[in-house]
């Protein structure tokens, strides 16, 4: 890390967090209220962390792609989460330039965060996806003790994330209710695991972390891949030609949920539509960790890093209501049952249409008893069950003779 934007965020410094969590976002109302599942992730780990007694030792970098209105300016952000959070505003004519006909080049953005993130170890994680306190304090453990099979700073970790069901998610209630609700249930909450032959590393990710040096060593994530999908993949396998690879869900008890946003009933029929990253393997990497060499995390341009607007502060409520709570628990849990008949429902069409088709439709019986009575039509009576027993196997030769 020769430059000096990099040098000067070095963890060296004072006041140097632990962590460094980043993400990306824009103000575009995607897949719903999407500033809502931010500001929610945001405040989420702010508390885990007040809460551990340790928030001097986490900071938050969100990078702002392409917002028209900032992101800074338009969150809803806790007393603590104001002091965690800073925001690294890409302006909307530098990100069109960069993404090319991507509608959103992540990479360069989760790189443009990375590059100026402060902490010894950064962590990326999606704008929707709350962190929970389990892994915070597992983390601060392993910093402290350093007692993990490999060292910690030459580990890169991964661990999947868990759901948080749609059917609740879709109400954007307030942090209150998502803090109790994460409370009662989250041990319950779903993994999101790959389907085989798939490992747990192709999968969604809850966390990708490793040492700001491995970030400097790799470069960030590849910058051609400006598309979706893989692009984890593909950091990883750089990184693991040189570096080990650890299961941190496997430390964590995968303590990473993403506040789901796609209706469980409505395909993507918009994402499946979009250009994806290649896939890549280890027959086809780059000869050098770092493809993208210095240009990583868009130095080239004068990003600054803005601190959280104190004024949010003033608009964070967490006022108990219970009465909303018990309400949406309710109705979520209904939803969810019902979306879950429904899909088994649609697995089981095929299978039901198959069944009918075979034995119950009127067309199918018609033809049985019509072949039937071209059997025994004729015939001694003693003779029918002979007839049916030894000449249904030559049915279909007679049927392709009389054809």
């Amino acid at each position: 890390m020769n430059d000096e934007n990099v040098s000067a965020n070095s963890p060296n410094s004072s006041n140097a967090p632990i962590l460094s969590l980043i993400l990306c976002a824009r103000n575009d109302q995607y897949q719903g209220n999407s500033t809502w599942r931010l500001e929610t992730a945001l405040n989420y780990v702010a508390q885990n962390a007040v809460e551990l007694g340790r928030p001097e030792a986490v900071e938050i970098v969100v990078a702002d792609w392409g917002s028209k209105e900032p992101l800074r300016d338009v969150v809803k952000l806790s007393p603590a989460a104001v002091k965690m959070v800073s925001f690294v505003h890409i302006p909307p004519e530098t990100a069109k330039a960069e993404q090319k006909d991507s509608p959103f080049a992540e990479v360069m953005a989760i790189n443009a965060a990375a590059r100026r993130a402060r902490g010894e170890y950064i962590g990326r994680i999606d704008q929707d996806t709350l962190v929970g306190k389990h892994f915070l304090k597992q983390l601060f453990w392993l910093h402290e003790k350093r007692r993990l099979l490999v060292p910690l700073d030459k580990a890169v970790l991964l661990s999947n994330r868990r759901r948080i069901p749609y059917r609740f998610a879709v109400f954007c209630p307030s942090f209150w209710v998502v803090d109790r609700y994460m409370r009662w249930f989250k041990r319950f909450m779903p993994l999101m695991e790959p389907r085989p032959p798939h490992r747990y590393y192709q999968s969604y990710i809850g966390i990708l972390l490793f040492h700001r040096d491995l970030w400097a060593a790799c470069g960030g994530y590849d910058q051609r891949f400006i598309y979706m999908d893989y692009m984890e993949f593909d950091i990883v396998l750089r990184l693991t030609k040189e570096f080990t690879f650890v299961n941190l869900g496997e430390l964590v008890d995968h303590d990473f949920y993403h506040l789901d946003h796609g209706n469980p009933l409505e395909p993507w029929s918009a994402n499946r539509n979009r250009k994806t990253n290649p896939v890549r393997s280890l027959d086809n990497l780059p000869e050098e960790i770092n493809p993208t060499g210095d240009e990583w995390g868009l130095p080239q341009y004068p990003l600054e890093v803005q601190p959280a607007r104190a004024a949010s502060a003033e608009q964070f409520t967490l006022k108990p209501a219970w009465l909303t709570f018990f309400l949406l628990v309710f109705i979520s849990s209904l939803r969810i049952a019902g979306d879950g008949l429904i899909i088994g429902s649609r697995k089981l069409k095929p299978l039901f249409l198959r069944i009918w088709w075979m034995f119950l439709a009127p067309s199918t019986w018609k033809n049985r008893t019509e072949n039937v009575r071209a059997r025994v039509n004729g015939q001694p009576l003693i003779s029918w069950p002979r007839l049916l027993i030894t000449r249904r196997s030559k049915e279909p030769i007679q049927r392709s003779e009389q054809a």
